[in-house]
């Protein structure tokens, strides 16, 4: 965590109940320069099943970059494979 990262200086840019959701939404969020940090992840990779318990993942990101976070979460699409996954070989 950043020195001048205080708690009371954070927000929640989102909340997710799927880790791997987690990781990619922080992925984008860090490839934009947007700092952030995923809190509560170590408690869900040791224990998944609580992740709706202790009210799932949290992005967080600093208080004056949680509009900029929001928008660009709310605007990334994931890309479709009509395919979808292939066969094991």
């Amino acid at each position: 965590m950043y020195p001048d990262w205080e708690p009371d200086k954070l927000a929640t840019a989102a909340i997710f109940y799927n880790l791997h959701e987690a990781d990619i939404a922080k992925g984008l969020l860090d490839s934009c320069g947007v700092d952030c940090f995923l809190c509560d992840e170590h408690m869900h990779r040791v224990h998944p099943l609580t992740s709706e318990i202790i009210g799932g993942v949290r992005l967080q990101v600093a208080q004056q970059d949680v509009e900029l976070a929001k928008e660009l979460l709310k605007e990334y699409i994931p890309p479709e494979d009509p395919l979808g996954p292939g066969p094991i070989e």
